[in-house]
């Protein structure tokens, strides 16, 4: 019989939920403590998702010996200082994306990690997207030949009644780090851009910003553009187009993912939202067009918590790293700053050390 295997989320937003659900539908494995600074909303969460501890200080999960596991889910300026001290008081670390608001943060996780004999990872859960599984599946079995190039698409719309208002934090910079799509947003397409191809080694690009009828500001729209090595290159368009309606379960945005080899090609063709309602994934190999389907279960956006959640558990049971590890959360990091960088300088930003 597994262990069990116990969880101490710290940070209990909107996204605790997709956590919580991937962890709950495990078995041997309990979500056995929840902290939260918003007294209100930490006493919401225990009682909807059944958490006997609660706590205002995260501290006190991180001494609990009963904790095997920290997943840190809290604004970007604290996933460092955390991440360090749940290593150090012997726990499991996952930190959802992005992994820190500063390179020497960074180096600093990278460092206890290193020192520390538990798993820790940056949770992105784009990559764990059953489409994008798949996606990743034909590459391997050489469907469309070397990969030469990846171009991304995003689209935010505005949002239904049934989707919360983003916390002001997310448009503070001294809390998010770098601005709420080329920072917090980029680092799904980031993560995905080094999953598909490796190391950037270039990137360039031109970013607007948008006053937001708040007073406060968006940085976008944008078109960045990268070149790994051997001339293999990718891109990423996005858009704010507030007066469409995105039909979504989430959060008023959707992605589309083209992917080109020396033999054919592949489409995913929704990942957060459902625009395009046809076949999630298609791909053209030797002359022809191949529609890929999947249970609805599995299409649901939200799976790819559950999967990813399973995949750090598993990780630790089975002694294997589990995506991404801090050395690559890192450089996804150094992709979103040095996009920033390259449109406020104007010029390409090399990534060659």
């Amino acid at each position: 019989m597994k262990k069990n295997i116990n969880i101490g989320i710290i940070g209990v937003g909107k996204i605790s939920d997709l956590h919580i659900q991937g962890y709950k539908n495990m078995e041997n494995v309990e979500v056995a403590g929840i902290a939260d600074i918003n007294q209100k909303t930490l006493k919401q969460k225990a009682r909807f998702w059944e958490v006997e501890k609660t706590t205002l200080d995260y501290r006190d999960l991180l001494e609990d010996k009963k904790i095997d596991v920290i997943d840190i889910l809290t604004p970007h300026n604290l996933h460092s200082k955390i991440f360090i001290e749940a290593l150090k008081s012997g726990k499991h670390v996952s930190v959802q994306k992005p992994m820190a608001i500063s390179d020497k943060e960074c180096q600093a996780m990278i460092d206890e990690s290193i020192k520390s004999d538990k798993k820790s990872r940056v949770f992105d859960n784009f990559l764990y997207y059953p489409p994008y599984i798949k996606a990743k599946d034909l590459i391997k079995d050489g469907v469309i030949g070397e990969i030469k190039s990846v171009r991304l698409k995003s689209i935010l719309g505005y949002s239904t009644d049934r989707q919360s208002k983003v916390n002001n934090w997310r448009f503070n910079e001294k809390i998010n780090g770098g601005g709420k799509v080329l920072f917090d947003y980029g680092y799904h397409i980031f993560s995905v851009a080094y999953d598909l191809m490796g190391d950037i080694v270039k990137i360039s690009s031109f970013v607007e910003n948008t006053e937001m009828s708040d007073g406060s500001f968006l940085d976008c729209p944008g078109i960045i553009m990268w070149n790994y090595e051997n001339q293999n290159h990718g891109s990423w368009d996005i858009v704010r187009a507030h007066k469409i309606k995105i039909n979504s379960d989430y959060f008023n945005e959707d992605e589309w993912f083209e992917i080109t080899g020396t033999q054919g090609f592949i489409w995913i063709n929704r990942c957060s939202g459902k625009i395009l309602d046809g076949p999630p994934l298609i791909y053209f190999s030797k002359g022809e067009i191949n529609e890929i389907t999947f249970p609805k279960e599995e299409l649901d956006w939200g799976n790819s918590f559950n999967i990813g959640m399973k995949n750090f558990v598993d990780s630790i049971r089975e002694d294997f790293i589990s995506k991404l590890s801090p050395t690559d959360g890192m450089k996804v990091f150094n992709y979103c700053k040095a996009a920033r960088l390259s449109s406020d300088q104007q010029k390409p930003i090399s990534l060659i050390k």
